[in-house]
């Protein structure tokens, strides 16, 4: 069964996934929750919770452990890590954190609709920074880090691609 430890929001969660009669179980701590869940999306998919239906989309920046959720209108960031590894990590001192990304990029194809930045913006972290559409729903782009603005690569109108840079920190 995967294991995994999971950060959000400065808290730590061990995760166990195990799929069994075409469900998910994830033991969270102490507690065992059952999950069905349903691709939408390349990127999207339902999940019923308890009873409870939820869309949840999950997108990766880059090739590190952070993955961004957008689920219920917020944006989520979270750190995903092998359990051995990040053990491994504890105990020699060291953090799981990587290296801070300084540039945003397009998280997928769409229109940015409004930038809400210029060069030399001093901005604090989670700063609204543009507003993409994409699969017809508006995205707040926020800021990744505490910084300033160093260089803007797009403007209203201009049609992105996955992997896009769009705004850069110094």
């Amino acid at each position: 069964m995967p294991r995994y430890m999971v950060h959000i929001g400065g808290k730590e969660f061990d995760i166990e996934l195990e799929y069994r009669s075409e469900k998910y179980y994830a033991q969270i701590n102490d507690s065992e929750i059952e999950i069905s869940s349903y691709t939408i999306g390349e990127s999207r998919s339902i999940l019923i919770i308890g009873g409870q239906s939820l869309e949840v989309d999950v997108r990766a920046n880059g090739y590190d452990a952070r993955k961004t959720v957008f689920i219920r209108g917020q944006e989520i960031a979270v750190d995903i890590e092998d359990y051995n590894l990040a053990r491994l990590r504890k105990t020699a001192g060291m953090s799981s954190a990587g290296a801070v990304e300084k540039t945003i990029k397009a998280p997928m194809p769409g229109l940015v609709l409004d930038v809400k930045v210029t060069p030399g913006d001093r901005i604090a972290k989670n700063h609204p920074v543009l507003i993409v559409e994409a699969m017809k729903m508006e995205n707040i782009i926020k800021a990744p880090i505490d910084g300033i603005v160093k260089a803007v690569h797009v403007s209203a109108g201009t049609s992105v691609e996955k992997g896009d840079a769009m705004v850069e920190f110094e």
